[in-house]
């Protein structure tokens, strides 16, 4: 039986390059597999994706944790109350911020925002949308990037390091499956992973991070014009001050208040 907590570097950055090949795989496989099911956005393909991907990222985290003889509480989770508590806490914190941001855009003239559907149909919407930017972005991405990787780099590196490692392997991660094709993609990946990444280090827990990346995900697209529920102009600027800036500012002012206990230069061995 191995010892986790005498792991070598070299062995602990042997099992991260692992993992990161095999997630970018997957994601190589499942981008594959969207293109076969047609180029056209489907509802139904869309959740059949969503499921698939984290299905073969939790058989993944499952087998390398099984190898390593850890439980998933000791690698990336705690009690079920718990990880509810923590995601909560992930969705409140972008979503009261985000509110806010959205009414402060509308008031001063910078967004419009016109509703081009009925409450029923958009509440329906809304609910098949997170469920499935749940199954397809916020599970898998957060279980892999600030579940196991951070879990790993932080048995090894202080948790300020192991902020800035992981959003490094995010934003390689993003430009080897495509999703860095832009300037603007560019400025969101590393800052985005940035805040997801602090949000697991202050909180302890990688549910707060799924719960803020559902939130703001899910908001975001449907919004955009592919759900054609809305009609929106100054969209950069609505992304910018209220999905990002607010949350970001105001969710790490709360954290501090809620875990004060955080200490930046500290490690933690997976046992």
């Amino acid at each position: 039986m191995t010892d986790k907590n005498q792991l070598s570097m070299k062995s602990i950055l042997l099992r991260i390059l692992i993992i990161f090949t095999f997630t970018c795989l997957i994601w190589f496989f499942i981008g594959r597999l969207s293109e076969t099911l047609g180029e056209e956005y489907s509802r139904i393909n869309h959740f059949f994706i969503a499921m698939l991907t984290s299905i073969l990222i939790v058989i993944l985290i499952d087998f390398a944790r099984r190898v390593d003889q850890v439980s998933f509480k000791q690698l990336i989770s705690t009690t079920i109350r718990s990880n509810i508590f923590s995601f909560l806490i992930g969705f409140i914190l972008w979503t009261i911020p985000a509110m806010l941001g959205i009414t402060i855009c509308i008031l001063v003239g910078w967004v419009d925002i016109t509703l081009k559907t009925d409450s029923t149909q958009l509440l329906l919407s809304i609910i098949i949308l997170f469920i499935t930017v749940f199954l397809i972005e916020a599970l898998p991405e957060e279980l892999i990037f600030r579940g196991y990787i951070y879990r790993y780099l932080n048995v090894i590196f202080p948790h300020w390091s192991s902020l800035i490692l992981q959003v490094l392997l995010f934003s390689l991660f993003s430009y080897i499956i495509g999703a860095i094709y832009s300037i603007g993609q560019i400025l969101f990946i590393p800052g985005f992973a940035l805040i997801l990444g602090y949000l697991r280090a202050v909180s302890g827990n990688v549910w707060t991070s799924i719960g803020f990346h559902v939130a703001i995900m899910t908001v975001t697209q449907i919004l955009s014009p592919l759900h054609n529920h809305f009609d929106v102009s100054g969209m950069i600027i609505l992304q910018f001050f209220a999905f990002i800036l607010f949350p970001s500012i105001i969710g790490a002012v709360a954290l501090d208040f809620i875990y004060t206990n955080h200490k930046w230069g500290k490690k933690e061995p997976i046992l």
